[in-house]
């Protein structure tokens, strides 16, 4: 069952990720601007004020240093200072923003740019950040509405993602992005948007406008469903003690 953890009422809350080190649960409210956190054991919601939209970020190997996919630009964050220091301009086309992004099991960073109006044109792309070079490609994968659902298998070989418009999730060979096929295809009402995949390689999607959260398992069969407290959930993550504490961000609706 699901119970409240912050009561922040995010405008777009998304991209949820757990630090172990920090104890740290960390989101992005997108129409806020703002990072925000939560530590295990404290009731108490941290916020940073950012300079533009925040679609999604990665943790880095330093606990208080985080890789930013600000809308225009990937960037490292101080989240002491406030230091921002640039990476890259986004690949993306006039017009977009960066959206959803996964680090891989190397740490470079998969992530997508999307229109920045609506309705959403298909416009966007999936790209990389090399963690080596800081450079940053275009991935051979079909042009998307609404990049979502990036994740990757336990072992790393394959990739999942999705275009939220299309009503389903695809995956693909990651290493050399062949074999895209269909993983799954949502069933009801709802639009796949943010995933992650728990040690048993099974796939867990935050439906939007569905109210619930759907454990796939690798062969892309519905496992389990959760019903949420929330009309437009957006991002699951595990994390907490032993990775068994689901957490799922949500749009505030009145």
């Amino acid at each position: 069952m699901f119970s409240i953890a912050a009561d922040v009422r995010n405008t777009l809350g998304e991209c949820p990720l757990w630090c172990e080190r920090t104890r740290r649960l960390y989101w992005t409210d997108i129409e806020a601007s703002e990072l925000l956190a939560i530590e295990e054991g404290i009731d108490v919601v941290m916020r940073w004020s950012l300079s533009e939209r925040l679609g999604s970020f990665a943790l880095t190997e330093q606990d208080h240093i985080l890789l930013m996919g600000f809308a225009t630009r990937l960037a490292f964050y101080d989240l002491n200072s406030g230091l921002i220091i640039p990476v890259a301009a986004s690949p993306g086309d006039t017009g977009t923003r960066i959206g959803d992004g996964r680090c891989d099991r190397a740490g470079n960073f998969v992530f997508g740019t999307m229109d920045d109006d609506y309705p959403v044109k298909v416009i966007g792309k999936f790209h990389r950040l090399n963690a080596a070079t800081l450079t940053v490609e275009t991935l051979a994968l079909p042009d998307v509405a609404i990049p979502n659902s990036i994740c990757f298998s336990p072992d790393g070989s394959t990739l999942y993602y999705c275009d939220s418009m299309q009503g389903r999730i695809m995956c693909c060979d990651y290493l050399s992005l062949q074999n895209q096929r269909v993983f799954t295809k949502i069933e009801g009402d709802g639009a796949p948007d943010g995933s992650c995949i728990d040690a048993q390689g099974y796939l867990w999607n935050a439906e939007w406008g569905g109210s619930r959260v759907v454990r796939y398992s690798p062969g892309g069969e519905i496992h389990s469903i959760l019903s949420a407290p929330a009309l437009q959930t957006t991002c699951p993550v595990l994390g907490g003690s032993s990775l068994h504490t689901l957490s799922v961000q949500s749009l505030f609706t009145q």
